[in-house]
């Protein structure tokens, strides 16, 4: 089925109720927190925003014709696919539950001595949902089978979740997004078409882009088989599954069960696929080519496309293991699942530069240079003067470089460069190299049903995007590097049923993610390049030439193990759900910049003032006229630990209402790092350089702690929720919850080491070289003081130090969320649901200017003294990564579904929303400056990210056309052509995105930004609207400086979006259970053009005008074979 309303209500098999179990349950509650604090101290940590009971459980109530509760009932869940038993017994109330079930079709079988044996036919459990069967035994022998058909209905009247769960057949129907080297983002594109879902930027295939249920981005934790994929550094995403070895999807925008924390709004839940009783699989290859795509709006009519080749391809494969005398594959027990994937996108590159000629080499600069005109003419720099303000010199004999004057180093560098190999006016070297870019999946899944009470699986994935390097010089020198990353995902997981009450499951997995940026190994003897580290070529700027060098090398390695334990107890009318969790960060990082130095070559050294230059000559004679060393040749390694414990109980009240009461409690550790290489700005300390307040404080050092970032242990987040069946086919719901924000933004911030170099070689008179590279570079040494430890320079006269502010006193970041709907089963598979949602963001990361002056009249633009007013003019700017920040969200949602029926599935989703802040997301940065440092209340107004409306239409249509259908089917022939047809689509239509107008910062204060000042309305008639005039610009004026600008941070709103995504499918039976299936995919299909690229900067030439426009028209086609 395409997309589902989260949580099923449980299928009511028969008229039997579940009251007479509960009757006379006092005392429960005591009980409860009883066994809660008893698992609470033997469970060693506590959880991070996942569903400890991740999957679905089975309950209900067995009695006899006369209501009786029937005790030591034997209940037999059986999985359809791959027929493993999930056995338990009833309790004296007659009351059981079966937990920890993955998604699928199940078989609820109950037998009793003195009693037919009951049976249901398949029931669908999906993510998270608790589905109710109660049996009623009749009189007989246990060889009478009653089959009861399993009547469901799509209300959910357990929780007030809001969430919409998608199939395996979902993802790969409606039309799959492809992005580039990077696989497919199917999920996520789905993801966004949910009510409550927004996107920061129109690359909603980006799930750092998304926010759900008025949360910020990044602040949405995906979910994988009850494990995060989010990493913990920066909460950006990791591995996720591809549609190929995805089960179900579902995304969350309320998840208010206490089993669920580190959440901003929303939450987005995958469980993979496993292997079955029957062998089955699948083999697949898409392919797009820049000749089905569509030109570009703005492209001239016959613009040649690049060359752009596209193709994704793999296969999966799963089931029974057989091996003789051990497992025969028809015990049930013992399954496997494999999927392969690969995507290989090559496109061309085009370079058009210029390289030095043959005599140029030589150092003859006598002839013409490749535009024609004569070559600059070169001075000795031995002979250069400073006269009244004027370089003089005198020039090299017949402009020629003598041999015994070049610099052996210089010509070494210069000798990377190519041969030219074209002749044109502008430029000598032409190359169109291509570019290789690769995606490679894997994941490997093993399922054992060791018993009937025991199920145990355990996983292994990798995704890899590789971007290769782009040869534009064919040596170490080449200016591109290789880079990508690496995800790992290992997990395991052990499922036990103790007893009809309690059943549990623990889990164990490490997550992690590789980025690197590979250099090209250079033969340090071959330049002769003395007084640096040659791990790799040096970087390069020569005036008149293109540049050398790959820049630096880099490696990051952000992992988490994680241990979590969640335990389910039935208790008469009470669901309780105890769980914790512990994880274990780690991030080391390498970035040690370009070691082997950064060069320019300008000219400065060989003309003279108003004369033509060229740094070639500088080059050839080992002159650069400026030389950077900015380096950290260290490894960080960061730390930190998260713990959370919960309680859950799931209160069915009455027959038709439940009541769900919650706690959790969080601890997000902070990051410290293993050789103390951290520092922070402290005000509350006098520099000793300067004597003035605020100094550098270091951790471990003079008695400053190890971690230098708060922590708190204050981090209490409850949860309330109701569900109420008010009639047959209505359901009332709403809840409320405090949710902690993953702490995001302060990893690897603040760090230094005895190692750091920040030196700058540069002419003292502008005429006399710093140094000869024959000569080597001259001795430079980290930043450490007297005794050797780690410095930050300080001084009153010249400041030259950024630095960071971490936070130390521990403030919880938090968001409040709560809710209140309607649904409605409107019958016939489609399902109505209307909801208000509210989210309050509280104690929002921020990155806080705090050395910015003070807002006075007349200060303190052009004013040579600005410095010395700063609160701590000892330093440049003072960066505080600080809780500050707040937001607010109030939406109406609404949606309507269609459950797989007469080949039609549909979800159709509307968002009606204002989102409000006063600082920008993301966590780690300001979208827009902050303007007052002093008054953060003044920038409250309308979110970056607010969405006023969005509508998106997603679904699958067989068409009932042909064979298998209702029409067109008498004739064989034109049956068969016409049958097996389906269509599919996404669509989406919404408001724009809000932009901000800027202006040049004449304020003076050493703020980020200077606001612009607003005089009027900026919104025109849409019937006046051009790409040439998108708003009223005079409603904007400059601001004057020293002066505080009015207009708003969201100043307008771009243009909106209108956007479908359509799909053409024939399936092509080959035989039985064999299929091909050949589609088509367009996606913006109307090729209707998505202006972007508002001009909004109040001096450009393009303010108000549209200048960008997103993807045109592209087409994809794909075969498919299953079996």
């Amino acid at each position: 089925m395409l997309c589902q309303r989260r949580s099923f209500a449980p299928p009511r098999l028969l008229v039997s109720s579940s009251a007479s179990a509960a009757r006379g349950q006092r005392g429960v509650c005591h009980g409860a927190l009883s066994v809660f604090f008893l698992v609470l101290f033997s469970i060693v940590s506590g959880s991070s925003l996942f569903a400890q009971t991740f999957y679905a459980s089975l309950s209900g109530v067995v009695t006899d014709a006369s209501h009786g509760a029937v005790a030591g009932a034997q209940i037999t869940v059986v999985e359809t696919a791959t027929s493993a038993a999930y056995k338990t017994v009833t309790n004296q109330r007659g009351s059981y539950r079966v937990s920890f079930l993955k998604p699928g079709e199940y078989v609820v079988g109950v037998q009793k001595d003195g009693y037919e044996e009951y049976k249901t036919s398949a029931i669908q459990l999906v993510l998270n949902q608790e589905a109710q069967v109660d049996a009623v035994l009749a009189i007989g022998t246990q060889s009478q089978v009653i089959t009861v058909n399993a009547q469901g209905t799509a209300l959910n009247d357990a929780n007030p979740q809001i969430g919409t769960q998608f199939g395996s057949d979902d993802l790969v129907n409606v039309p799959e997004a492809m992005t580039g080297s990077n696989g497919s983002s199917q999920e996520f594109l789905l993801a966004a078409q949910v009510p409550g879902a927004a996107g920061s930027s129109s690359d909603y295939s980006n799930p750092n882009n998304i926010s759900l249920g008025g949360g910020r981005p990044d602040t949405n934790p995906i979910i994988i088989d009850g494990l995060p994929s989010n990493m913990g550094v920066d909460g950006t995403y990791g591995l996720v599954p591809t549609p190929d070895s995805t089960e179900e999807l579902q995304v969350l925008t309320s998840p208010f069960s206490a089993q669920y924390g580190q959440s901003g709004g929303g939450a987005i839940l995958t469980t993979t696929k496993s292997g079955t009783q029957t062998f089955h699989g699948s083999l697949f290859e898409y392919h797009n080519d820049q000749s089905m795509n569509a030109l570009q709006y703005f492209d001239a009519p016959n613009t040649d496309r690049p060359v752009n080749v596209f193709n994704y391809f793999g296969g999966s494969v799963g089931g029974p293991v057989r091996i003789p005398w051990l497992f025969d594959g028809r015990k049930h027990r013992l399954f496997f699942f494999t999927d392969w994937e690969n995507t290989i996108n090559n496109s061309a590159n085009t370079l058009d530069t210029n390289v030095p000629t043959a005599a140029e080499r030589t150092g003859d600069f006598s002839g013409l240079d490749p535009q024609g005109q004569q070559t600059p003419t070169i001075y000795d720099p031995t002979t250069l003067k400073l006269v009244n303000g004027t370089i003089t010199g005198t020039p090299f004999a017949g402009n020629i470089i003598p041999s015994d004057r070049m610099d052996t180093v210089g010509k070494a560098l210069l000798a990377y460069y190519p041969q030219p190999n074209c002749n044109y006016l502008t430029y000598n070297y032409c190359v169109n190299p291509p570019s290789h870019n690769t995606y490679l999946y894997n994941a490997d899944r093993v399922d054992f049903n060791t018993t009937d009470y025991d199920h145990i699986w355990a996983k292994f994935s990798r995704d890899g995007p590789t971007t290769g390097a782009v040869t534009y010089i064919p040596n170490a020198a080449n200016t591109s590097a290789a880079n990508g990353w690496k995800d790992d995902h290992y997990e395991t997981s052990w499922s036990h049923i103790f007893s009809p009450r309690i059943s549990n499951e623990a889990r164990f997995g490490y997550v992690s993610e590789v980025n690197f940026s590979d250099v090209y190994p250079v033969d340090a003897s071959s330049l002769g390049l003395k007084g640096v580290i040659l791990n790799g070529f040096p970087n390069l700027s020569v005036n008149g030439l293109y540049g050398l060098g790959p820049g630096s090398y880099q490696y990051t390695l952000d992992g988490h193990y994680i241990l979590n334990d969640a335990m389910v107890l039935q208790l008469g009318r009470h669901s309780l759900s105890l769980g914790g969790e512990f994880m274990n960060y780690h991030f080391s990082q390498y970035e040690p910049g370009v070691l082997s130095g950064n060069y320019d070559f300008s000219g400065q050294f060989t003309s003279t003032s108003g004369q033509p230059v060229t740094g070639i000559a500088d080059l050839e004679l080992g002159l650069p006229d400026s030389t950077t060393i900015d380096t950290n040749d260290t490894w960080f390694r960061e730390t930190s630990k998260y713990g959370s414990l919960y309680v859950q109980d799931d209160y069915r009240m009455f027959e038709k209402l439940t009541v769900n009461l919650g706690l959790r409690w969080e601890f997000d550790g902070p990051f410290t790092e293993t050789r103390d290489q951290m520092y922070t700005f402290n005000p509350n300390l006098t520099d000793s350089t300067t004597g003035k307040q605020g100094a550098i404080e270091f951790a471990g050092y003079d008695g400053a702690p190890h971690t230098l970032i708060g922590r708190t242990y204050m981090g209490f987040l409850p949860r309330v929720g109701f569900s109420y069946h008010a009639l047959k086919n209505t359901v009332v719901r709403g809840g409320y919850g405090v949710y902690e924000l993953p702490g995001i933004g302060f990893a690897m911030t603040a760090t230094t080491s005895k190692t750091t170099v920040d030196t700058t070689f540069e002419s003292a008179d502008g005429i006399t070289p710093p140094y000869q590279l024959d000569n080597g570079v001259p001795a430079y040494s980290p930043q450490v003081d007297a005794n050797g430890e780690p410095s930050i320079p300080t001084s009153l006269t010249d400041p030259t130090s950024n630095v960071d502010r971490l936070q130390r006193n521990g403030v919880l970041a938090y968001i409040q969320q709560w809710q209140f709907g309607v649904q409605q089963d409107l019958g016939n598979g489609w399902l109505a649901e209307v909801d208000y949602q509210g989210n309050h963001g509280v104690h929002l990361p921020i990155q806080l200017p705090s050395n910015q002056i003070a807002p006075s009249t007349g200060c303190c633009y052009g004013n040579s003294e600005a410095q010395s007013l700063r609160p701590y003019p000892q330093f440049l700017n003072v960066t505080y990564y600080v809780n500050g920040g707040a937001s607010g969200y109030n939406a109406l949602l609404a949606q309507l579904t269609h459950r797989w029926k007469n080949g039609l599935s549909i979800l159709a989703a509307y968002t009606y929303a204002k989102q409000m802040d006063d600082v920008d997301p993301s966590a780690r940065g300001n979208a827009v400056g902050i303007q007052n440092a002093y008054n953060l209340h003044a920038q409250w107004g309308t979110a970056m990210t607010d969405i006023p409306q969005r509508l998106s239409l997603t679904g699958v249509w067989n068409l009932p056309i042909g064979q298998g259908g209702r029409f067109l089917r008498s004739t064989p022939v034109l049956s068969q052509a016409l049958g097996h047809w389906r269509v599919s689509t996404i669509a989406a239509f919404q408001v724009g995105y809000p932009y901000h107008v800027s202006q040049s910062n004449t304020l003076g204060l050493f703020s980020n930004a200077q606001y612009v000042t607003r005089v009027g309305n900026p919104h025109i008639g849409r019937g006046q609207r051009t790409l040439e005039h998108w708003f009223n610009t005079d409603a904007f004026a400059i601001t004057p400086k020293d002066t505080l600008g009015n207009g708003a941070r969201a100043s307008l709103f771009g243009p909106g979006q209108n956007v479908w995504n359509l799909g053409l499918m024939r399936d092509v039976p080959i035989k039985e259970k064999v299929t091909f299936t050949f589609r088509a995919d367009a996606y913006n299909a109307f090729n209707h053009p998505q202006f972007d690229g508002l001009g909004t900067s109040i001096t450009s030439g393009n303010f108000g005008q549209l200048t960008k426009a997103q993807d045109a028209r592209t087409l994809q086609v794909s075969g498919r074979m299953r079996f």
